[in-house]
């Protein structure tokens, strides 16, 4: 049994949202689908512009919407991180998700997961978990397509608790749950 006592932090929050949102390996599909529909979009504007425009030299025209789409997909990723901590930020900022970042207790044992907080107290069995995904940071639990209970990999005091939560997953969680 592993029982672990922790406070989410704002970082850890927007981690895991910015993670299960954008970053994910099962998520890449979507990443390749925006940029392709950007690349599209902009590039029939680029090639209706310049074939419309014979008052400008093609090779300026090509270069300046070359190099607006390159900025473009470069900065992406650094948009999208600051979308999901405003919508994060905003998200926390709501009365009714004040909770979320109170002290927790997670238990997890071969009977399943205890989570609970000030407000709430919810009990898995290990089939309830339909994947897992671990980052620098922390372990996700998801229970569906975007709730997780998140482990901070801080809280795991010691080398014997590391060791058994590898054990607890291992054990109960089969290998197609993984991202």
């Amino acid at each position: 049994m592993l029982h672990l006592k922790y406070q989410l932090t704002e970082q850890e929050f927007f981690e895991y949202n910015y993670f299960t949102t954008w970053s994910a390996p099962d998520r890449s599909r979507y990443r390749i689908s925006y940029y392709l529909k950007f690349v599209l979009l902009y590039g029939a504007i680029a090639i209706l512009y310049i074939a419309g425009n014979k008052d400008h030299w093609r090779i300026i025209d090509i270069s300046v919407f070359g190099g607006i789409a390159l900025l473009y997909l470069i900065l992406v990723p650094w948009m999208v991180r600051i979308s999901v901590k405003r919508r994060a930020r905003q998200f926390l900022g709501r009365p009714e998700n004040h909770h979320i970042l109170s002290e927790c207790e997670v238990i997890l044992s071969d009977s399943g997961i205890v989570d609970k907080d000030k407000e709430s107290e919810t009990r898995y069995s290990w089939d309830a978990i339909v994947k897992k995904a671990e980052t620098p940071d922390c372990h996700y639990l998801y229970t569906n397509s975007y709730h997780a209970i998140v482990i901070p990999k801080r809280t795991l005091a010691d080398a014997d608790e590391k060791k058994e939560l590898e054990r607890l997953l291992s054990t109960h969680l089969p290998l197609n749950v993984e991202l």
